[in-house]
């Protein structure tokens, strides 16, 4: 199989204004919690947002994991969100042959949690995460509803 040039991925990757896959959440701020991008798009099909070891029987290659690439984010009420995303050092670690527990050995955490951004109330931001997979919100002062709005892609094999 002939992958695509890393140098064609990463234009695309930054060009995109749209990707293959999407996703949205909406929850009551509160205490921390979180969401993992594509839960909700998954509950009505798997081939809405493909993780890692979904259709192992099929020929081809394996499937890859789907990121979120674009997010858009809007609360009723001032609240917190960090982002999680998977460490781009854990995965180069992974593709050059190291070993899960080779890399916690290195000290390399497979995820990176960013540091707490506010969102004020009625402003929809749009963020660009890389490799996202998940976010975390809670409330400023009061309790709102947020919105979450995701879009993925699976890196490289689009």
């Amino acid at each position: 199989m002939a992958y695509e040039e890393p140098r064609a991925t990463w234009d695309k990757r930054f060009k995109a204004r749209h990707y293959s896959y999407r996703d949205h959440h909406s929850a009551t701020t509160g205490l921390p919690a979180s969401y993992v991008f594509g839960t909700n798009a998954r509950v009505t099909s798997r081939w809405n947002w493909p993780t890692l070891g979904d259709y192992p029987a099929l020929p081809g290659p394996p499937t890859m994991q789907c990121f979120a690439r674009e997010v858009k984010v809007l609360c009723t009420e001032d609240c917190w969100i960090m982002f999680v995303s998977v460490n781009p050092r854990y995965i180069a670690f992974l593709t050059t042959g190291y070993t899960a527990a080779q890399i916690a050995a290195l000290g390399v955490p497979a995820t990176i949690t960013e540091i707490a951004q506010f969102m004020p109330a009625d402003e929809e931001i749009t963020f660009y995460p890389t490799y996202g997979t998940a976010i975390v919100f809670y409330q400023a002062t009061a309790s709102g509803t947020i919105y979450i709005w995701i879009e993925g892609n699976v890196e490289g094999s689009e």
